[in-house]
This record gives C-alpha cells, sequence and structure tokens, in this order.
C-alpha cells in the first residue's frame, strides 16, 4: 500500500478536513487504517476534522468514531475559538485570496488594510469561529457599510440556512421560537411558547424531544439564564450570526405571532418584565405596547440609564395610540441628562405646539419654562428670551409651572450677566415653589435657592450668596434627585472656594462630580471637572489639575454645549501655570469664541480674566489691561497689578483697598488675600513701605493659615517687588 511504503522510510501524516462531509464507507476505511497502521507498527498518523453536529446521534459514521475513541486509536482535541490575532489573520488572508484570484471581491486598498474596519467588524461579530470570520470578511470588504444593516452578510445566511434547513419540522420551530427571545430565554418560558404560541402546538414530550435534537445540531445548547434576578434553566443560541440569520427567514407574520405569544408568556409568569414586554408588544404590533413603552421608558430613566430611556421614548412618541406630548416631556428631560440640547430642544418645541393647540394653559407655561432653559445651555439665549415672553405667568398660572417659569428666567438671566435681575427672578421662584405641595415642591425650592446663590455670589454678594446655598440643601436632599443635589453640591463648592476652605471644596466637588456621573449629565460632569481642576491649581498640585482640566475638555466638546468654554479656559489656566504659554493663548481663543457664539457673559468673564493673568505672566501690563478694557470692574485684583506693573501704583492702589474692603465684608477670603497682596505691593511702590511690610505679612500669613498654596506663591512673588521703587526689573508674577 502506497500510504505503508512511504511510512517505512519517514513518518508521514494525512490530514483530512471536513470529514463530517464524508460517507459511511470512508469512515470505515479510515478505522480499517488506523488499527492496521497499529498493528504493524507503522509510522502512518491522521489528522481529522469534523463538525460534530453535522453527524447526528444513530448515525453509522459516529459510531465509527466513537469505536475508535474506545480503543483508543483516537484523541478527541475541541478546537477553540479563534483569538483576535488569528481571527483577523484568516479574515486577511480570505479576501486577499479572493483579490488574487480575481473574484473582485476586495480592492487594493482593502485587501492590504491590515486593521481595517471590515476585518476588525469580522472580529467582533464571528467571535472567532473562522468559518464565520471567513464569510463576514468576505461580505464586509465587498461592502463595509454592511456591518450597520443588521442583517448578517450573504455568505453567512447561506451556511446557516443550511445547517437550520437539516433539522426536522420540529426542531426548527422551535428554535425559530428562540429567535424571536433575543438570543435566549428561560425553559419554562419558551415551552409555554411551544405549547399554546406554535401552530400546531408542541407540547410535553415532543416538544421535550424537539429541544434535544436541536442541542445535539449544535445550533443551540443549554445554559443557566437569569430571570428576575434568579438563575434558571433555559436555552440559548450557540452563536448570535444563528440567532439573526433564523430570525431574519420568519415572515412578518409569523414574527409578530410568536412575539405574541412570548408577551403573553413572560405576562403570565413575570408581569414585572417592563422592557422585555414592551419589546415583544411592540414587536407583535399591540396596542398594548405604548403603556409597557412608556413604564420601560420611566424605568429606565430613574435608573439613569439615559440611552435605553432615550431609545424607548422614540418608540413611544412614534405609535399614534398614546399621549405624544406628555411623552415627549418626559424624554426632553433625559435628553437634557444626556448632553443632548439639539434635540431636547426639538422634542420640546413640539411637546409645546401640542399643548398649545390643546388649550392647556399650565402644561404650555411648564414647558416653555423648560424649552428655555434648555435654549439657555446652547447658543440661543435671545429665542430663550423670546419662548418666555411669548408664554408668561397669568394670575391663572399654577405654583408649579410659575415657578418654573422664573426659574427659566432667572438662568436667563444669570446666562446674559445680568446678576441682579436673576437674583431677583429666584425670588418670584420661591413665592411660587413655596405654594406647591410634597417633594415637588422641594425640588422647586431648592433650585430657586442654588440659582439664587449662583446669581448673587457673581453679583459679588458672597455673603447672602452664601446663605442662600446652605438653605438649599436640605431641600435638595429631601427631592431625592442626584442632578439636582449634584447641582446644588456645585454652588455649595463654590462657596467653599470662595471662602478659602479649599479642601472642603476639593471635596464637594468631588461629591458632585460622581452624582453628574450617575445621573449620565457628561455636560455636568465637565463642568465638575473642571473646577476641581482649578482647585487643584489653587493647591498647587499642577498635574493633577492638568488630567481633571483634559478630561473636561474631552468630555465637554463632543457637545459643544454651556461647559465647554469653561472647560478650554481651565485647561489654558492649567497650560499657563505649566509654562505653555502659546498652547494657553490658544486654548484662549477657542473659549472666547465659543463663548461668544453661546451668549454667555460669565464664561466670556473667565476667558478674559485668564487672558489678563496671562498677559501679568508674560510682564505684559498693557496687554492685561486691554483684556479687560470695559471690565476693569469685575477683576480689580488684575488691573490693580496691571496698572502697578505700568507704573502707576496710585491707581493700583486705589482698586486694590476698595476690593479688599468688599472681600472683608463678604467673607470672600481668596479675594481677600489676593486683594492684600496688591494693596501691599502698591503701598510698597508709594514708599509707604512699613504699612506695604504689614499688609504683606498679613497676606501671608492668612495664606498659610487657610491653607492658600496660591496665595502664598504669589506673596513670594510679591515681596520681591518691595525693594525701592526705581529697581529697573521686575520678576514675572509666579505661575
Amino acid at each position: 500500500m502506497l500510504l505503508a511504503d512511504l511510512a517505512t522510510r519517514c513518518p508521514v501524516l494525512v490530514v483530512l478536513d471536513d470529514l463530517h462531509a464524508a460517507d459511511t464507507g470512508s469512515f470505515q476505511l479510515l478505522s480499517h487504517l488506523a488499527r492496521r497502521s497499529r498493528d504493524r507498527g507503522t509510522a502512518l498518523r491522521f489528522l481529522v476534522t469534523y463538525r460534530e453536529e453535522e453527524v447526528p446521534e444513530g448515525d453509522a459514521r459516529r459510531a465509527a468514531v466513537t469505536a475508535l475513541l474506545r480503543q483508543r486509536l483516537a484523541v478527541r482535541e475541541e478546537v477553540a475559538r479563534l483569538g483576535e490575532r488569528d481571527c483577523l489573520a484568516v479574515a486577511r488572508d480570505a479576501v486577499a485570496g479572493d483579490a488574487v484570484a480575481g473574484d473582485g471581491v476586495a480592492g487594493d486598498g482593502v485587501a492590504g488594510a491590515p486593521d481595517g474596519d471590515w476585518a476588525r467588524r469580522a472580529w467582533e461579530l464571528s467571535l472567532g469561529n473562522p468559518l464565520f470570520a471567513v464569510e463576514l470578511a468576505r461580505g464586509l470588504a465587498e461592502d463595509p457599510g454592511g456591518a450597520g444593516t443588521g442583517r448578517a452578510p450573504e455568505g453567512v445566511r447561506e451556511l446557516v440556512a443550511g445547517r437550520l434547513a437539516r433539522l426536522d419540522p420540529d426542531a426548527r420551530r422551535v428554535v425559530e421560537a428562540l429567535s424571536v427571545a433575543g438570543g435566549e430565554a428561560a425553559l419554562s418560558e419558551l415551552l409555554d411558547v411551544a405549547a399554546h404560541g406554535l401552530r400546531p402546538p408542541l407540547a410535553g414530550h415532543s416538544a421535550a424531544e424537539a429541544l434535544e435534537r436541536a442541542v445535539a445540531a449544535s445550533i443551540v445548547e443549554e445554559r443557566e439564564v437569569v430571570v428576575a434576578g434568579r438563575p434558571e434553566e433555559g436555552l440559548a443560541f450557540r452563536h448570535p450570526l444563528v440567532r439573526l440569520t433564523c430570525y431574519e427567514r420568519l415572515s412578518a407574520a409569523r414574527r409578530r405571532g410568536l412575539h405574541a405569544a412570548f408577551a403573553r408568556a413572560v405576562a403570565h409568569r413575570r408581569p414585572d418584565a417592563v422592557d422585555t414586554l414592551a419589546s415583544h408588544y411592540t414587536r407583535a404590533d399591540d396596542p398594548r405596547a405604548a403603556d409597557y413603552l412608556r413604564r420601560a421608558a420611566e424605568r429606565a430613566a430613574g435608573l439613569y440609564a439615559n440611552d435605553t430611556a432615550d431609545r424607548y421614548y422614540r418608540d413611544l412618541v412614534a405609535r399614534l395610540d398614546v399621549d405624544a406630548a406628555r411623552a415627549r416631556l418626559a424624554h426632553a428631560h433625559v435628553l437634557r441628562r444626556m448632553g443632548d440640547y439639539e434635540r431636547a430642544v426639538e422634542v420640546l418645541r413640539l411637546a409645546l405646539a401640542e399643548f398649545e393647540r390643546r388649550g392647556e394653559h399650565d402644561d404650555t407655561v411648564h414647558t416653555a419654562a423648560l424649552l428655555a432653559e434648555t435654549l439657555g445651555k446652547t447658543s440661543a439665549p435671545a429665542a430663550a428670551r423670546r419662548v418666555l415672553r411669548e408664554h408668561p405667568v397669568t394670575p391663572d398660572t399654577a405654583p408649579a409651572p410659575a415657578a418654573s417659569h422664573h426659574l427659566a428666567r432667572s438662568l436667563v438671566l444669570c446666562v446674559r450677566g445680568r446678576y441682579a435681575a436673576g437674583a431677583e427672578a429666584t425670588r418670584q421662584a420661591l413665592a411660587a415653589a413655596r405654594r406647591v405641595p410634597g417633594t415637588a415642591g422641594e425640588g422647586l425650592i431648592a433650585r430657586a435657592y442654588a440659582l439664587r446663590a449662583a446669581n448673587l455670589g457673581l453679583a459679588g454678594r458672597f455673603d447672602r450668596a452664601r446663605e442662600a446655598g446652605d438653605r438649599a440643601l436640605p431641600p435638595a436632599e429631601a427631592y431625592g434627585d442626584p442632578t439636582l443635589l449634584g447641582s446644588v453640591l456645585s454652588t455649595l463648592r463654590e462657596n467653599a472656594r470662595r471662602a478659602g476652605r479649599l479642601h472642603e471644596a476639593l471635596e464637594t466637588g468631588s461629591r458632585a462630580l460622581a452624582l453628574a456621573e450617575h445621573s449620565g449629565d457628561p455636560t455636568a460632569a465637565a463642568f465638575e471637572r473642571a473646577n476641581l481642576a482649578e482647585l487643584r491649581l489653587l493647591l498647587g498640585e499642577p498635574e493633577p489639575a492638568r488630567a481633571l482640566a483634559e478630561q473636561a475638555v474631552t468630555g465637554a466638546e463632543p457637545y459643544d454645549a454651556w461647559c465647554f468654554p469653561y472647560a478650554l479656559t481651565t485647561l489654558a489656566r492649567v497650560r499657563a501655570h505649566l509654562g505653555e504659554t502659546a498652547e494657553a493663548t490658544a486654548l484662549l481663543d477657542r473659549a472666547e469664541k465659543v463663548a461668544a457664539a453661546h451668549g454667555d457673559r460669565q464664561a466670556e468673564h473667565e476667558g478674559r480674566t485668564a487672558r489678563a493673568e496671562l498677559a501679568l505672566h508674560a510682564r505684559r501690563p498693557e496687554e492685561a489691561l486691554r483684556a479687560l478694557d470695559g471690565h476693569r470692574a469685575d477683576a480689580p485684583v488684575l488691573a490693580a497689578w496691571a496698572e502697578l506693573l505700568c507704573g502707576r501704583p496710585a491707581d493700583g492702589l486705589r482698586l486694590a483697598r476698595a476690593e479688599l474692603t468688599r472681600a472683608r465684608r463678604t467673607g470672600e477670603r481668596l479675594a481677600e488675600i489676593e486683594a492684600r497682596l496688591a494693596l501691599a505691593t502698591c503701598l510698597s511702590r508709594l514708599t509707604r513701605t512699613t504699612e506695604g511690610a504689614r499688609e504683606l505679612a498679613r497676606a501671608e500669613s492668612q495664606a498659610r493659615t487657610l491653607p492658600y498654596p496660591a496665595g502664598t506663591r504669589r506673596a513670594t512673588w510679591a515681596r520681591q517687588l518691595l525693594p525701592p521703587p526705581d529697581e529697573k526689573t521686575t520678576p514675572p508674577p509666579p505661575r
């Protein structure tokens, strides 16, 4: 025999692939050769691959393999799925081979891209199955956009269809029912569907045997599934592409019927499974879908699963048999929390139009307020003012919508820089909110006090801002909403910073950041990171400040929302502190444009002061004064330093003394130290050396006591300016 003769000269290995495609005679021949090789001690071996699921139980071919294993003539090796690197290699080789063969599957650019998106997608979808990887690679290379269609490539569909066709009708019907469940299902629910949802029904031993045949064919597998938080016996497809292909092959009528059957089974066994029921009722086109979509959306929103809630609300408002206006209102809250303000504006405009059409005054005023707030967080403050003017509060307006209106007006005024008017609007909001009973009233009161604190603080009335901020916390905690509590803590963080309690501010800001992340609000999280970065800078920790500021910019940039200019300005301050002047200047240029586009006066102020700080550091006081032109009263300490360095210490003294008086009256410890440092240096330059030294010593003592490391550094620099005023050089301000 040829193989035996070859084996006498050297060891021979015969490789046989896809043995499952061979007939019984071929299996018997292989068994004969294996026994003969053992008996004669011939160096002849066989490496055989086959898919066990293709050889059913009771088949003579399976018996032949079992006999070889029992006689120890064969060793069984399970072939694991490919890892990512090997799967990518298989995908590339398959596509490159087709291109070389002239099949026209892939062009040179695709075949030559070792880690192209199509290859990586083939790995992700195949889960390491080499057969699927090859077909996916070919399909995706030919049509790279096909991965997003939700359909398996044609080659995969043909492979799976062939395997499904080999199932008997009952096993195939059970597998089709499982495909509707979404890939896995509890055994009890699947048997319910088989008994009551299939036509003809499949129950008892017949259903169990059909499932066993599907498992034996390696289409599905028995697997523990979690149902209502408890593990149960279940079944699942062995590969998601098999499930997808099976589901695609069903007619629309079959899908609806099976989804309805699953909905009945789930409603009977676990009526609180609103997500599952919403999915099945929607796909069954059942009128009950609206109620379950609403419940599923509200549940997801309550868990801050914002993306899921967004999807449910979109499905809900698309149905004609629901109150779309109220659903849109709830949807807008989720979108705002996601930082998707543009979509929130669109949804709120539709809700507002519907409420107006129905003549529902209170809902109209409330929705207009929410729309104005949302517009205020985008680049449309003028549109926000117009919405509020067009939908005013009247004597007939209920307290809750009236409070919402005044709160929105306060926010819009704050964005415009009209802080005194904004604080007055919160007084009107408080008057209305106190008439709203229950936790809803607590939430409105907390928002009113938080906004009042923000407006008063920005107006320089820190003493009153501190009181308002403290009064916001108890109702916010009673209301229990993380988004509201996070915004109140953000206000308290700023109050603690102004009071010089930097470590307390850091702790409070960290709590606010955690709540923003918990609620899924990326813009609030970016804002809190920017503020924490500034605190780290004040504490003399530039590297943690850099990391936080960079994260803030990364988190805010995709949304181009209200927090973006603040994040850019903070990163610019950090870069300036680290000596990266060019990068800081570029960031401030961007921040200035974004703030102007948003119409945010406070963001513009932050950019101006940061630019003035940068100019002073570069010893360009005239440039600092130009940056503050028309706004020197808003940054008196910076203006004082600039006047001093321009050779006008008397003007600097006047500005610094006024600011010191204000800061001491309101209790702003950081502002007091900064003003005292400028005052001391101006006094020294005016040859009032003793007074200057005394004020400088007081500032240094205050900075050490707080502690305030940034103030201590600035005091060291100021002390270098105390020699006689005819000194020719001036050291740069500290970073």
